[in-house]
């Protein structure tokens, strides 16, 4: 990755300023023009370094007052369809598989928001009835301890 990038990347990481022309600051910033700091975001989404530029908003801060993550009992064979529908619903913000340790059995894993403990109950259940899961665990947020996102790049990097 030339360097140029990693300054925009790493500009990026930090989320968008209040501003009318972010990317032209961005520019600024690193010793180029607009068009090019866009071009530049453009082949990192087309080479997969990045998914997408959008915003970070917090589900309890609009309403979402029952959000929980929820762990499904899924046959491996039907992980990737599964995932890809569970990921389609708006009510879910993340959806991945892992790994299951010994004894552990759920290896689908979505977070769900919802705005109260009844329509939490709903969404699951409809989920559940829809892909007939060997079983799933409801795991309530209770306190949110971070919500910052991932550093890659340091400014001093090379």
């Amino acid at each position: 990755m030339d360097s140029k990038t990693r300054q925009i990347l790493c500009e990026l990481q930090d989320g968008f300023k209040l501003e009318t022309r972010p990317f032209k600051r961005i520019a600024n910033k690193v010793g180029c023009t607009e068009e090019e700091v866009i071009e530049i975001i453009s082949k990192c989404r087309d080479e997969g370094i990045i998914r997408r530029i959008g915003a970070a908003i917090r589900p309890e801060q609009i309403g979402h007052a029952a959000n929980a993550l929820v762990a499904w009992d899924v046959a491996e064979e039907n992980v990737d369809e599964i995932g890809a529908a569970l990921a389609e619903m708006r009510e879910i913000s993340h959806c991945y598989e892992r790994e299951c340790p010994p004894g552990w059995h759920y290896n689908l894993f979505t977070m769900i928001h919802a705005r109260s403990e009844e329509e939490l109950r709903n969404i699951v259940a409809g989920i559940s009835e829809r892909f007939k899961f060997n079983g799933f665990k409801i795991f309530r947020t209770e306190k949110e301890l971070k919500k910052t996102s991932m550093r890659y790049f340091e400014e001093t990097q090379p």
